[in-house]
């Protein structure tokens, strides 16, 4: 049993560190001029299934759309809000610019100093952004108003996913609202993203159904909506803490 306990901790950590040097791989190739694309087999990504899969990329993010997630949770000035797992977001997303104030978190070193840098030479104003496992968050019950986990959750097994959103549950205030999102298992080009995260070095072993994540979501949120539009379902739900 205690040998059983140790391999079971040691693949959870193996799995974070996976993700963790794979966006950290990603910043630095970006700063080379390496671009996503460079990394997939010319078969991949000149296949029918790709070119599919670049157009709904070109259409928007694959996660839920930006506009609804922003009307949804409602930022407004004074309200502090907790971006968990995707410091990128300040960077793509704009989310400084939201009247609330931004807070981040990140397990990849690397992702976290070049947004810190983004924010400072953009002049972003910004609570925070610090290197932290979604798991194990450094701040204190109820810091925060809103929330959004968007392209996080997906690459760890139920287990964690129940920690991570026990955790996050923790940190919100009672009644605020999160936006989460998880793969789509019934969209046609779930697995063209699957095999293309797989290129990147962020390997998808087991994508939870719908079910499966909507229970363990229930346990710590109230869910007020269900988005499965995309290829990436969103959930909107408030902390049932």
């Amino acid at each position: 049993m205690r040998q059983m306990t140790r391999k079971s901790v040691g693949n959870k950590e193996n799995k974070l560190e996976i993700i963790r040097r794979a966006f950290d791989r990603t910043v630095d190739n970006f700063f080379n001029g390496i671009t996503d694309e460079d990394l997939l087999p010319m078969e991949f990504k000149t296949s029918e299934r790709y070119l599919r899969f670049q157009e709904i990329l070109k259409s928007g993010s694959p996660g839920s759309a930006d506009p609804k997630i922003k009307e949804y949770l409602d930022p407004k000035p004074g309200m502090r809000f907790l971006d968990v797992g995707s410091a990128a977001n300040l960077i793509v997303r704009d989310l400084g610019k939201w009247p609330s104030t931004y807070f981040g978190i990140d397990i990849s070193p690397k992702l976290v100093d070049a947004s810190r840098e983004f924010a400072e030479r953009n002049n972003i104003k910004i609570g925070g952004l610090y290197v932290a496992d979604a798991a194990k968050i450094p701040f204190e019950d109820g810091y925060f108003d809103i929330c959004a986990v968007i392209g996080v959750l997906e690459y760890y097994d139920i287990p964690y996913i129940r920690r991570a959103l026990k955790e996050i549950s923790r940190v919100l205030k009672p009644r605020a609202k999160i936006v989460v999102d998880m793969p789509n298992l019934d969209h046609p080009e779930i697995m063209t993203m699957v095999e293309f995260e797989g290129y990147l070095g962020r390997p998808r072993h087991h994508l939870p159904t719908s079910s499966e994540f909507e229970a363990e979501l229930k346990r710590s949120y109230f869910i007020d909506e269900i988005d499965h539009s995309r290829i990436m379902t969103g959930y909107f739900a408030r902390s049932g803490r």
